[in-house]
């Protein structure tokens, strides 16, 4: 029996279920409570699972048989590509000498096809996630004491898969994934109830009609997710109420929604929601984006769409959905032909006549949003072929701009990195630092090549479109995968809360038994001097009713998006913002805490290295 400490039972959600529809802009909105809730003992207490004691096995693609058949009957209704050479490849590999990874160990060694490593890093923390086992690290690697754990505990399911980690860095919480097969179509989300992501969680679990290949963001107030959901040519996406699942409220609303004028391809697709890293809350509707092809029935250019999402959790069933943005893309192809009529069977292995899946059709998790202040990036990439016909891909990378939240997003540059070796590179990911440079790591493989996993990257001020930084290996594979085409499918990059520089990825590599790897590397060594300097900055809270403050940070070091934050004395944090520079050269805000008890606060402000504080009284 599983150690659960149940909070609530199931029985007690057909008296909290909510329903409501609402038509706006032709979208549909469903809100729904969660079909179960608990509370789960700490992680401690429950068992430590040892990764060889897990018999092999492939995770089916949600049916896989009619996947490959959905997928080929839309093969057969596309036309032909525009693009019979991508006309952004990079001909020149980057010349800049790439940095040893930091930190670069094996993660869950587990012989599942395919692993689905996802990771995420924390100021103390890794968590990894697997297709079965879950676990933690500190930053050298040194796995915490009992892991790894089953995948269901806590999150519950009898058949599951997909899992995704992200750290809500605001909040500092983790909150963990996974969906529920075949029986019943679940989302499986955990919240953890403290910053200690081995101690206990919130659990919920949320019915919906088809569940495959989620892509989760967050963004305000709202975990999103997208993916190859039912009806898989509606743009159904979800979103959960954050702010009650971080509280470990019951009711947490799940919210149903459609996305307007989406193309979508019938078998296997990934739009992504867009996740904000970096500095402050996430303010405004957020965006969702998905690449369009020319050579899918009803789109004439390739492009990529953008949608803003907008919920307000008062009233939830009033939640919009925009009429996509459609940004204009160089020419791309992508469509990677299968071989033996498998469609997913598609680019080469050493040694074998086996081939793998380079994930067609789907955008790469995740699809990141940063915030300079000056302005505003939105990175995803996707896979492409670079010579039509060869089954060989490469990487489209795509950035967006905005000056303002009020502007619309733009095109800042978009490039399509090549191996310079002529092997494929695939199932990607990319992020940012707080300096602007980009990290892209990514899987190798080929003719000479096991899969193996490896980095590149580019600096702020360099060429546009271009990587710069030298391939780097980061572990090399000495087998191919031989027993089906399943690799993949997801891969993760994500910046460093405690620097914003350091980026940390998790991948697949290697053939049979299947592995997964955890590394860390710098572009940029040291940031700028637009940091805050707490020695010659001046830090001023002033309050006439000890209810209300006003903070002024006089500085002349930065220009940052400062996060704004307030803890009581147990450290729970109260209060969040975040500031922006006035035109004078000083921070202010207003800081309202009439809603909190008579006692000590700290008030924290500061950026990714530098933080000043101040103890307050409230009365």
């Amino acid at each position: 029996m599983k150690l659960r400490n149940y909070f609530l039972c199931s029985a007690l959600f057909s008296t909290l279920f909510l329903f409501s529809q609402t038509e706006n802009d032709g979208n549909i909105v469903e809100v729904n409570q969660p079909d179960d809730f608990f509370v789960t003992a700490p992680m401690t207490s429950y068992p430590q699972v040892n990764p060889e004691s897990i018999q092999k096995r492939e995770v089916p693609r949600n049916g896989v048989s009619s996947k490959n058949n959905n997928k080929v009957k839309f093969i057969n209704t596309i036309s032909k590509s525009s693009s019979t050479q991508d006309p952004l490849v990079q001909n020149e590999p980057g010349s800049i000498s790439g940095k040893t990874p930091i930190e670069n160990f094996d993660g869950i060694n587990l012989d599942v096809s395919p692993p689905d490593p996802s990771a995420a890093v924390g100021p103390n923390h890794i968590v990894q996630m697997t297709n079965g086992l879950w676990t933690v690290y500190d930053k050298n690697g040194v796995e915490a004491t009992g892991f790894p754990k089953d995948i269901n505990d806590p999150l519950g399911g009898v058949i599951s898969g997909d899992p995704v980690v992200l750290y809500d860095r605001e909040a500092d919480r983790w909150f963990i994934s996974q969906f529920q097969l075949p029986d019943d179509n679940q989302f499986k989300i955990a919240v953890s109830t403290t910053s200690d992501p081995t101690g206990s969680y919130a659990v919920y679990s949320y019915d919906v009609v088809e569940n495959d290949y989620p892509h989760y963001g967050i963004w305000g107030n709202s975990y999103v997710v997208t993916g190859n959901f039912s009806p898989t040519d509606s743009g159904t996406f979800f979103a959960f109420n954050r702010q009650k699942m971080l509280d470990g409220d019951p009711t947490a609303e799940i919210a149903t929604l459609t996305l307007p004028n989406y193309v979508g391809t019938g078998g296997f697709q990934a739009p992504q929601p867009v996740h904000s890293e970096g500095a402050g809350v996430a303010a405004g509707p957020a965006p969702i984006v998905w690449f369009q092809d020319d050579a899918w029935p009803g789109v004439t250019v390739d492009h990529v769409k953008v949608w803003d999402f907008d919920i307000d959790w008062s009233n939830p069933g009033a939640a919009t959905v925009s009429t996509p943005l459609e940004i204009p893309l160089s020419a791309f192809d992508s469509f990677l032909e299968g071989t033996g009529g498998n469609s997913f069977a598609v680019l080469e292995q050493p040694g074998t006549t086996q081939r793998i899946d380079p994930i067609v059709f789907a955008m790469y998790f995740q699809a990141h949003r940063y915030n300079f202040g000056t302005h505003e990036s939105i990175l995803f990439n996707f896979p492409v072929e670079v010579t039509d016909g060869s089954r060989i891909s490469g990487i489209r990378w795509v950035e967006l701009r905005r000056l303002t939240s009020a502007a619309p997003w733009t095109l800042y540059q978009e490039g399509t990195y090549q191996d310079a070796g002529g092997e494929s590179v695939f199932l990607s990911a990319i992020a940012m630092d707080q300096e602007g440079n980009i990290g892209l790591g990514y899987t190798k493989t080929g003719a000479t090549t096991f899969p193996s996993l490896y980095y590149t990257g580019r600096f702020d001020d360099d060429v546009l479109g271009q990587m710069t930084i030298a391939e780097t290996v980061i572990v090399e594979g000495d087998n191919s995968i031989t027993s089906n085409a399943r690799y993949g499918d997801y891969s993760q990059l994500v910046r460093d809360p405690e620097d914003d520089l350091t980026f940390w990825f998790t991948g697949e590599y290697s053939g049979e038994p299947r592995k997964t790897r955890i590394a860390s590397f710098k572009i940029s060594e040291t940031l700028s001097v637009d940091e805050l300097d707490a020695a010659t900055s001046n830090l001023v809270i002033y309050s006439s009713d000890n209810n209300i403050f006003n903070l002024q940070l006089d500085t002349q070091t930065t220009s940052d998006i400062l996060k704004l934050s307030v803890f009581d004395i147990s450290g729970k944090k109260v209060y969040q913002n975040q500031v922006t520079k006035e035109v004078g050269g000083v921070y202010l805000s207003r800081i309202d805490l009439s809603s909190v008890s008579s006692g000590t606060y700290i008030v924290e402000i500061g950026n990714a290295k530098t933080k000043l504080t101040k103890k307050i009284i409230v009365k």
